[in-house]
């Protein structure tokens, strides 16, 4: 698989994963492609805590499982997720952004035949959820996607050693782009060896679930964690994907 075929096959998995660990060469492969990605001055900012056993796997599952019924009880938090939430397929397509809904929440039973005008009513309405949110409404979410976290084969805690530190007034912002970087070689190497991933973002929403997550796995105090990746082998990828039209974000001398 060239480069290009990587960059458009990859998606993120959102489904489960093979019962079996990650070989010890492709885990090596991951490892090495993340070795090797473009950082300022060299400074590679980076460490990785590969997390392969049950207690580990255990405590972040515990841990996103709290934040996500946190989150459903959080205006705020709702009201910016619904901005980028799609009713149906049609206007997923059509808009070339976002996320469909439906891959993303798992709604009560009384709203998941309702009407698309309904939906896109209570999306503009977002922070009436907290209402299910303190009723229970995200515990049935919340246990999905802890059970993801606790099975799969593979938990990869990213983070930035804040120490090795770029020269000059950028250098925190060449930081990140190296992390992200690092992150797309960790993706695209994945997406060759039949590898799916998923960002585990709600554990890393808080600054006190980061906390948390330092002092779990022994993370020194001047590291800060970037992300939370499963990873584990996939039957076969039927995860859609939209984009926007390139004619949306190129432009050609100067920004119209």
């Amino acid at each position: 698989m060239n480069v290009l075929d990587a960059i458009l096959q990859r998606r993120s998995h959102r489904g489960t994963f093979q019962k079996r660990d990650i070989q010890v060469d492709d885990l090596d492969k991951l490892i090495e492609a993340a070795r090797w990605a473009p950082s300022p001055f060299n400074v590679q900012p980076w460490e990785l805590v590969l997390i392969r056993e049950a207690a580990g796997k255990s405590a972040l599952a515990g841990l996103t499982e709290r934040a996500v019924i946190a989150q459903f009880k959080d205006a705020k938090f709702l009201d910016d997720n619904s901005r980028w939430m799609r009713v149906t397929e049609k206007a997923w397509q059509e808009l070339g952004d976002g996320v469909l809904l439906a891959d993303h929440v798992t709604l009560p039973k009384p709203l998941q035949d309702a009407p698309e005008k309904l939906l896109q009513g209570l999306l503009k309405n977002a922070k009436s959820f907290t209402l299910l949110g303190h009723l229970g409404a995200g515990k049935i979410p919340a246990k999905e996607i802890a059970l993801q976290v606790r099975e799969a084969p593979l938990l990869m805690l990213v983070t930035m050693n804040c120490k090795r530190y770029p020269p000059g007034e950028g250098g925190t912002r060449w930081m990140w782009l190296s992390m992200g970087m690092l992150i797309q070689n960790i993706l695209l190497t994945a997406t060759t060896l039949d590898i799916g991933v998923q960002f585990v973002s709600a554990p890393l929403e808080r600054s006190a679930d980061r906390e948390q997550i330092r002092r779990l796995f022994n993370i020194p105090i001047f590291h800060e964690v970037i992300t939370l990746l499963r990873l584990g082998y996939i039957e076969k990828d039927t995860e859609s994907a939209v984009r926007l039209p390139t004619s949306a974000f190129v432009h050609f001398e100067k920004m119209k």
